[in-house]
């Protein structure tokens, strides 16, 4: 109790309010000035940097937004390096790239689990083109459970495995090869780095930490000597969300394609971007989670959980409806999105 009478104490809590209100004062000229540098730093002159000739890796290349974002590089006249398990598949897209512009295209089955195979890609590509020009990360895979109702680890383990560690793997082995180049790293990340969604604890959980990687990555040493740009859409129609369960997104909602997903994802990494909310409306996310991070749990809640979004709705419907109406009405939300 008596911590708060000491002067230091007071000291300090004048220190961190005197810092905190010139960081608020500063903010709107921080704002001014960070918009000038993007905007020099991702100008015309940047925008259609040339990619013909130079090497591109894409992982989760062998269908949705990965396949998309090979054919816009293969349009580009790069040489692409094809990742993701299915041999097959992959073949099939390596082919429609030649056929679209591509220098060359060649695949590697790969699984991003696993290091050996991580590590087997980029030496695959080293052998093959003899240097690495762009690593796009986008092999992604989601569950869709809620936490409680996992009956093993196994599944969502395997999730966070795919979603963040095969990016920290793949990044890993081709950081030096990258920095020779002055090369870049495009990652597919996701909205759910930002919102609160249910039934996708841990591909969110993922998604949030794959963010924070690359940003504290671009602060290190190596950030100065590579390219990072994270794209974050939103609902795409790919296998992620087409082969999910039924009403794990609302049918109402607007679901971008995935060729349009993919050619804002390789504008914004041509354009040197540090970040590409996709489509820009879902930016919204930001501005509620720093200022009222309380109203992005309501829509979830209501819609795709079907409960009241607080104690107190639940207690005044309950009161106002009775607890079986109330009940009811809160499901016929749920419906509307199934």
């Amino acid at each position: 109790m008596w911590y708060w009478l000491e002067p230091r104490t007071w000291l300090q809590k004048f220190i961190a309010w005197t810092v905190f209100v010139a960081c608020l004062l500063a903010l709107p000229f921080a704002v001014i000035v960070s918009s000038i540098y993007n905007i020099l730093r991702s100008g015309p002159w940047t925008k259609y940097r040339v990619v013909k000739g130079k090497v591109v890796i894409v992982t989760g290349a062998s269908s949705g937004i990965g396949q998309c974002i090979a054919m816009e590089y293969a349009k580009r006249g790069a040489k692409l390096v094809l990742a993701a398990r299915r041999k097959e598949k992959l073949e099939e897209v390596a082919k429609k790239c030649s056929e679209h512009g591509a220098s060359d295209a060649v695949v590697c089955p790969t699984d991003v689990s696993v290091p050996d195979s991580c590590e087997n890609l980029v030496n695959f590509t080293l052998e093959t083109f003899g240097r690495v020009d762009v690593l796009v990360n986008n092999a992604g895979s989601a569950s869709i459970s809620p936490f409680e109702e996992y009956s093993s680890t196994e599944k969502f383990r395997k999730d966070v495995e795919v979603d963040f560690w095969g990016n920290v793997l793949t990044t890993k082995f081709a950081l030096e090869h990258l920095r020779r180049t002055r090369g870049q790293v495009v990652v597919t990340c996701s909205v759910g780095a930002l919102a609160p969604y249910p039934k996708q604890t841990f591909y969110n959980a993922s998604k949030a930490a794959l963010l924070h990687f690359y940003d504290t990555l671009r602060v290190e040493p190596i950030g100065r000597s590579i390219g990072i740009t994270v794209a974050l859409p939103g609902f795409v129609k790919s296998e992620l969300t087409t082969l999910g369960p039924r009403g794990h997104i609302p049918r109402w909602w607007p679901m971008m394609e995935t060729e349009d997903c993919a050619k804002k994802i390789v504008e914004a990494a041509l354009s040197n971007r540090r970040y590409a909310l996709i489509p820009t409306w879902y930016s919204f996310n930001v501005l509620f989670r720093v200022f009222a991070p309380e109203l992005l749990e309501i829509p979830p809640r209501m819609f795709l959980l079907g409960k009241p979004p607080s104690k107190s709705v639940k207690m005044a419907s309950e009161l106002l409806l009775g607890e079986e109406t109330s009940r009811q009405v809160f499901q016929s939300l749920k419906a509307l999105a199934a």
